[in-house]
């Protein structure tokens, strides 16, 4: 299954149109003739760390901004109304690559949430262990090819003969 930001927004745009009926979900904020009530998806941060058995666990910071219009008397309420249907749904949402058929739970972490002057921005994070295809994999080159040459203060090139393992050794 990939994992990718577009297909996160697409996920959670289909998850979300059951609890924002009427909103409008763009994947892009620069969008031009945006109509209000709208949400879009931002990215604020990502790290990827090395763990055990060749999986990586990727931290993706995210941010659902939603917005109403700006002169609005009851822009507030709505704003409150907005955040308290992300937290009873944000728990979790399923999420599919739009390739396969199957799709997984993911778990948002972190989850808060922020009114400003002109926006709701409702943030979280996601935690995935994720693997690299064995394509994208980076394998150790050959170590039979290397000739080691150590350059003596003299400027003449040496060369270092392998040393043979003693045979008493080797037998035991």
């Amino acid at each position: 299954m990939n994992f990718t930001i577009t297909t996160i927004a697409v996920s959670l745009a289909n998850y979300l149109q059951e609890y924002l009926p009427g909103v409008q979900f763009l994947e892009d904020p620069a969008q031009q003739k945006t109509q209000t009530p709208a949400i879009f998806l931002q990215q604020r941060y990502s790290s990827i760390e090395r763990q055990m058995g060749g999986y990586w666990l990727r931290k993706i910071g995210l941010d659902l901004t939603y917005l109403e219009d700006y002169n609005l008397p009851n822009l507030q309420q709505l704003y409150l109304a907005a955040a308290e249907a992300l937290d009873l749904c944000m728990d979790s949402f399923p999420y599919s690559d739009g390739i396969t058929d199957s799709t997984v739970n993911l778990l948002t972490y972190d989850r808060t949430w922020t009114i400003d002057l002109d926006a709701l921005h409702y943030k979280f994070e996601i935690q995935e262990r994720v693997t690299l295809s064995p394509s994208e994999e980076v394998k150790m080159q050959a170590i039979e090819d290397y000739t080691p040459e150590v350059t003596p203060a003299n400027g003449e090139t040496a060369k270092i003969h392998k040393r043979e393992p003693d045979r008493k050794q080797a037998v035991r």
